[in-house]
């Protein structure tokens, strides 16, 4: 199954990815298992590639297996199990010192060399024949191999990356710097001493067939060659070296055992064809065979300079190698600069915001501490930033919290539904659509701004309590939309009764002291009028049959004098917001004394009062004498209402009062509704406002609402007045809410 996305890489997935991992294994160990001969003396194998991409890939598990079975076919080419030793500390070092993102070529390197040198010191202890400097170029060889094979499995690695829990195989999006550099200097100054080195050893064989052939005519051209005894050892001087070379001649029959007195065990006519030409122990165990003719041989030993030609190779790829090491040196000098840099980027980032920055650590590079220097500059203004946005918001709140304050986006009124819609801003939550009942008698202000520009109206909530205004303010008008894109919305604290209560109390207790002076000199006559008719009734004869008739005059006397004194004590009563005592009520009997009182009125101006309380309304806990002065007022002004119609549409109009009491689970409702002129658009917004009238002056004070909706207000009720959808005229409801039962 194969998945591929360009242009981010690829991604393989492997369906038997275990299956494969061991088929893969078993190749490498087969490959492993093969000796790679470039030149005399330079050998190498691949398994060191295996095991660090096994370790890199699988882990460290993987990494010890791997490098046992791809090391194992060494012990069959030496003889022991030295190269597999090396191989699993070789991944051990590399687990242990690779995390802090070394690569892997660097850490093999500093390995082999250490532990490379070690075992040279103990063969050399081990094996004192055996010369340094060829024991050198081995421990070099296998250093320069070993650093080869393992940048190459960084470059590999880096570039595949294998997830073995979902098993599959994906290129690589990042890379990092420090292993790709590492890589990348570890495969071109070890490649190019190996090259050298390669060039070098390249040229063994050819040199030594040379001085073959410049021995054989050194010992052909002894001018005393017949005097020299057979199996003796004698000293070769070659022109323009300084080594003798040991020789003897031998007969032919006893050629090895001459041969292996002079130290060598093999022999070498320069005739070529196997392979034990490559290696280094060959050339430092063999002897030149020279013949002589007439069944004599010469033998000669080149092994001194074998040791010189190989002391040459080491003298011109030591540079190379030193240059490696320092560069390796460098490297891990320069991985921990800019390690160092790293951190201080990085806990200056993590860092960030969290305060001013006055003292700071120095990045080792210049770039780097300019972009630090840089990075703390914009810390401290943003600090800056963020302390005046933490205060501003701060303040914020505060207002917010002082007058209620939202802010808004796309606000709306829907004169339908008589809702103000809007899209709430919060700071904390981000975006919310809401909306805000109007009071009916606030939504005129709205069809009077539309397509406005700005707008500032002041409206009251169309549910609850009355006394909770509020403020909107609205900018950029959107003619398309319907909308105006922004604003606020503040609820005001304080009640819009008591600011109206406020803005008229001069005038409040100017008609207070009127009405406490007009109650003084009324009262006096009152009672005069009161006292005589009683005393009539007294003096009246019960036996004349007239009387009967004379005394319902007196008595009607006496109860429009009792009447004439209420409506003092209700104009005395304007002048504050009535408050007396609540008692159990009983709401529509409250009514039908209202009504009671005001039927003869409506009856002389021909009026229609029709009145519809059902039984068993619900007692409540109110101020009776209030109830019953609202209704009294309701029925006032839509008399007055009435006969404002018949002064437009005649004298003949019929007149028409309708008082309605209906009950609910929650609130009883009283609609006094009447077919007069209605609203006056003019304070339709305003008309429970104090010294609100359209009457003509002398016949109203515009305190009749004001004082209804005070009741109102005391008792937990609301108040509405509205003109009738379906009819002339207005409504008058009021709302009397049911304490609910435990």
């Amino acid at each position: 199954m194969l998945s591929v996305t360009y242009p981010q890489g690829y991604r393989v997935i492997l369906p038997y990815f275990w299956p494969l991992a061991v088929l893969a294994l078993a190749v490498a160990t087969g490959l492993s298992s093969v000796r790679l001969v470039a030149a005399p003396g330079f050998e190498f194998y691949l398994g060191p590639l295996f095991y660090l991409l096994a370790y890199r890939w699988f882990g460290l598990k993987a990494g010890i297996l791997a490098a046992l079975c791809t090391m194992a076919p060494s012990i069959w080419w030496y003889g022991h199990p030295l190269s597999v030793v090396l191989a699993v500390g070789n991944v051990w070092a590399v687990h242990h010192f690779s995390r802090d993102a070394r690569s892997l070529s660097s850490v093999t390197f500093f390995y082999q060399t250490i532990c490379g040198t070690l075992v040279a010191l103990s063969l050399a202890q081990l094996h004192p024949h055996t010369p340094t400097d060829v024991t050198l170029v081995v421990l070099l060889r296998k250093i320069l191999c070993e650093t080869m094979l393992a940048a190459v499995a960084d470059i590999i690695a880096l570039a595949v990356l294998i997830d073995k829990t979902r098993g599959t195989v994906r290129r690589t999006r990042h890379v990092g710097l420090q292993p790709s550099l590492e890589a990348v200097v570890s495969i071109a100054v070890a490649g190019a001493a190996a090259l050298f080195m390669l060039g070098e050893l390249n040229h063994v064989n050819d040199r030594l067939d040379l001085h073959l052939h410049d021995v054989a005519s050194a010992v052909s051209g002894l001018p005393n060659r017949a005097q020299l005894q057979s199996g003796k050892v004698y000293r070769l001087r070659m022109h323009g070296v300084d080594e003798l070379l040991p020789f003897a001649v031998t007969p032919v029959a006893r050629l090895n055992r001459t041969a292996r007195a002079l130290g060598c065990r093999r022999l070498d006519t320069g005739s070529g064809g196997t392979d034990d030409r490559d290696t280094f122990t060959y050339w430092l165990d063999m002897c030149y065979v020279v013949p002589l003719g007439e069944g004599q041989t010469a033998v000669v030993s080149p092994r001194l300079h074998v040791v010189d030609l190989y002391g040459e190779v080491l003298r011109g790829v030591g540079p190379l190698i030193a240059y490696l090491a320092l560069a390796q040196i460098g490297l891990w000098m320069f991985g921990r600069k800019v390690r160092r840099s790293s951190q201080v980027l990085n806990e200056a980032l993590l860092s960030f915001g969290r305060g001013y920055v006055t003292t700071r650590s120095t990045a080792p590079f210049r770039e780097a501490d300019e972009l630090l220097e840089s990075f703390i500059a914009a810390n401290n203004e943003f600090v800056a930033f963020e302390r005046q946005r933490v205060h501003l918001m701060h303040a914020v709140e505060e207002l917010r919290s002082a007058v209620d304050l939202k802010l808004l986006a796309d606000i709306r009124f829907d004169a339908q539904s008589r809702e103000l819609r809007y899209t709430r801003i919060d700071p904390a939550l981000g975006r919310r659509n809401g909306s805000l009942a109007v009071h009916a008698a606030d939504t005129g202000h709205f069809d009077d701004l539309t397509d406005q520009k700005e707008l500032m109206v002041e409206f009251r909530r169309g549910h609850g309590p009355e006394d909770h205004w509020y403020l909107l303010l609205a900018r950029e008008y959107d003619a398309e939309s319907q909308n105006w894109r922004f604003g606020c919305l503040i609820r005001l604290r304080t009640a819009k009764a008591f600011q109206t209560q406020m803005r008229h109390s001069a005038r409040l207790m100017e008609l207070g002291g009127m009405a406490s002076a007009l109650s003084h000199e009324l009262r006096q006559p009152l009672f005069t009028i009161s006292l005589a008719a009683e005393n009539g009734m007294l003096m009246l004869d019960r036996d004349n049959p007239g009387s009967a008739r004379v005394l319902g005059k007196f008595q009607r006397i006496v109860e429009q004098v009792e009447r004439a004194n209420a409506i003092v004590q209700r104009t005395s009563a304007y002048t504050r917001i009535e408050r007396d005592e609540r008692t159990l009520t009983d709401l529509g009997q409250s009514v039908r004394n209202a009504v009671r009182f005001m039927r003869p009125l409506l009856s002389e101006r021909t009026i229609n009062l029709q009145v519809s309380i059902p039984p068993n309304v619900p007692m409540l806990t109110l101020p009776r004498i209030g109830v019953e002065q609202i209704v009294v007022n309701a029925l006032q002004n839509a008399a007055d209402s009435i006969d404002v119609r018949r002064d437009t549409l005649g004298p003949g109009a019929i007149g028409r009062i309708g008082v309605t009491v209906a009950v609910a689970d929650d609130a009883i409702t009283l609609h006094v509704k009447d077919n007069g002129a209605g609203l006056d658009p003019q304070v339709a917004g305003s008309a429970f406002n104090a010294f609100c009238t359209t009457k003509p002056q002398g016949k109203g004070t515009g305190l009749g609402l004001f004082v209804c909706r005070q009741i109102m207000d005391e008792v937990g009720g609301s108040i509405a007045l509205a003109d009738n959808a379906d009819d002339s005229g207005a409504t008058l409801t009021l709302r009397f809410p049911i304490a609910a039962k435990d």
